[in-house]
């Protein structure tokens, strides 16, 4: 599999996400599934078996595990996936985890419940490829399982990120990107360099390029109905109310027909 941008930035990522907190989504996410899910599922003594595309460095994985829930992590990035693992054993915790392609997923069975969190469908910039995972969920979601997971809002790629230039400073590191949005095709493209204290004290250059479509309500309907799944509830961020047009994500919950 090529190497992943996100390889560069897996030690500094949690660091990043600020506007994120694990625990309040894995909250969110378990009021969601007790709401909508199957109450018995496919891991160990009933638990339900969640599968989080897109996983990244596992934190999400390790609330739900918390709470009770088997999980699978399955991410396009090594070194992610290591740190995801790293965080399990340090806690004495299971968790699988699994180097994909999210968009051509092969699993051993079944679960109860796919994630993808934090913009990782944004990630996928070709809608064959959203319509690819979405469709292999015939073979890998039980009945009345659930597929959850947000998207970024246009305003937030257009007014939010736009054009603009950011950067994130500290003790170890220090991470510049230049970011572009075009309008026209939806893409957001940030340019990234990341300079990374060594064990010497000398900071190595990495450079990474990490692109993010827009999805509009419709290509989300669409590629969820082709997929013969039905759209359960749409909602803003954390809120469990519709979406406003100032929100950073849309969160959708469905399941197959």
């Amino acid at each position: 599999m090529p190497a992943s941008p996100y390889d560069s930035l897996a030690e500094i990522y949690d660091s990043l996400q600020t506007d994120t907190e694990p625990s309040a989504w894995a909250d969110r996410v378990m009021a969601l599934i007790k709401r909508f899910g199957p109450e018995k599922g496919d891991g160990r003594n009933g638990n339900l078996l969640v599968c989080d595309l897109g996983c990244g460095s596992g934190s999400m994985c390790l609330e739900l595990a918390k709470r009770g829930f088997d999980v699978i992590g399955i991410d396009s990035s090594e070194n992610m996936l290591q740190i995801s693992s790293d965080k399990f054993i340090q806690i004495g915790m299971e968790g699988l985890f699994l180097q994909q392609d999210i968009s051509k997923i092969e699993l051993f069975g079944t679960v109860d419940v796919f994630l993808c969190m934090t913009d990782t469908v944004n990630h996928l910039i070709r809608k064959n490829d959203f319509s690819r995972m979405t469709r292999s969920f015939a073979n890998y979601l039980n009945p009345n399982g659930l597929f959850i997971f947000d998207v970024l809002t246009q305003n937030h790629l257009k007014n939010t990120l736009g054009n603009k230039v950011f950067y994130s400073v500290d003790d170890d590191y220090a991470l510049l990107w230049q970011n572009r949005y075009a309008e026209r095709s939806g893409l957001s493209t940030s340019e990234m360099t990341l300079f990374k204290q060594d064990e010497n004290g000398k900071y190595d250059r990495h450079d990474c390029t990490v692109k993010e479509r827009y999805y509009s309500e419709k290509d989300i309907s669409e590629m969820i109905d082709a997929a013969d799944m039905n759209i359960l509830a749409i909602y803003g961020d954390l809120r469990d109310t519709a979406p406003r047009k100032t929100d950073v994500r849309r969160l959708y919950v469905t399941g197959r027909k």
